[in-house]
């Protein structure tokens, strides 16, 4: 990936001796050796947490997001290691213990609406992070931010971008991610971004060639953009659509009625694959 490794400020200044610097990181992408490679690195100490630490969810737990402390022996051992860069979502710098601020932190990784919906949220990636900072209920944002001094994400050029934290919580309170429709809807998007890449990847895995991991989800967030442009709200619709935009391009919307199918799908009750299946013959795959 592009992009420094750490936050530039970060190589020219020592954080003040009550000031702890965490790494978070999502296991997901990374190799079980490398996994143990990067635990093996703290000889014994304990001194990483997960954000999901429930027994009934092991895979989440196993593959999901890790809170993990850091000083300069640790950066220097890990920026080696493979696809470590796509693992890593987010630099945090705090006064709280670790064990502490991954409790802090845990509940924003499920996000309800005023209906009581509920969903798994990465409310670290930079598209949600960004959000919850400026529009979240007061509640939440303590939550996420009353525990930070500093959240470093990255930014739309790939470069360390810092988010100040809020005041101090000292004792701080048992808290969920309750959002507004506006909000709910606008994260919702990044949940259906993350479940559509994991589904294209396990029916169709070679269909990304040699995009890096971390690069997926923002390629089908750009391709559901597309879908959006189009008027395609069925889920099989979307699905459909990215499938071919991702493996064939935009060509394969040049083909002759292939404009008109999509507005069939978008405005009738006849799904896009069926519709391509009648006029083309095209692949179950992309359904």
């Amino acid at each position: 990936m592009s992009g420094r490794w750490i936050p530039s400020v970060w190589l020219d200044a020592t954080p003040p001796n009550n000031l702890k610097r965490y790494a978070l990181i999502e296991l997901a992408v990374l190799a079980p050796a490398v996994r143990t490679t990067l635990f093996e690195i703290y000889a014994g100490k304990s001194d990483y947490w997960p954000l999901i630490d429930d027994d009934a969810q092991l895979h989440l737990k196993r593959e999901g997001p890790w809170l993990l402390e850091v000083n300069d022996a640790h950066l220097s051992a890990w920026h080696n290691l493979e696809a470590i860069h796509c693992a890593l979502h987010a630099w945090l710098e705090s006064e709280f213990e670790g064990a502490q601020l991954a409790l802090q932190l845990a509940p924003g990784m499920v996000v309800e609406n005023p209906e009581g919906a509920r969903a798994l949220l990465r409310f670290y990636l930079p598209e949600a992070i960004e959000q919850l900072y400026a529009s979240a209920p007061e509640e939440c944002r303590d939550g996420l931010f009353g525990s930070v001094q500093r959240w470093w994400y990255r930014n739309e050029e790939k470069e360390w971008a810092a988010l100040d934290g809020l005041p101090r919580v000292d004792f701080p309170k048992p808290w969920s991610l309750k959002v507004n429709h506006e909000l709910w809807i606008s994260l919702h998007g990044e949940a259906e971004v993350m479940a559509l890449t994991a589904e294209l990847l396990e029916t169709t895995p070679d269909i990304f060639g040699n995009v890096c991991d971390c690069e997926r989800p923002r390629l089908v967030g750009q391709v559901l953009e597309k879908a959006d442009f189009h008027g395609l709200t069925r889920r099989s619709d979307r699905r459909t659509y990215a499938y071919l935009q991702l493996s064939r391009g935009d060509s394969v919307w040049q083909e002759e009625g292939m404009h008109n199918l999509l507005q069939q799908a978008a405005s009738g009750d006849v799904p896009l694959l069926e519709l391509l299946e009648k006029s083309y013959g095209e692949s179950s795959d992309a359904g």
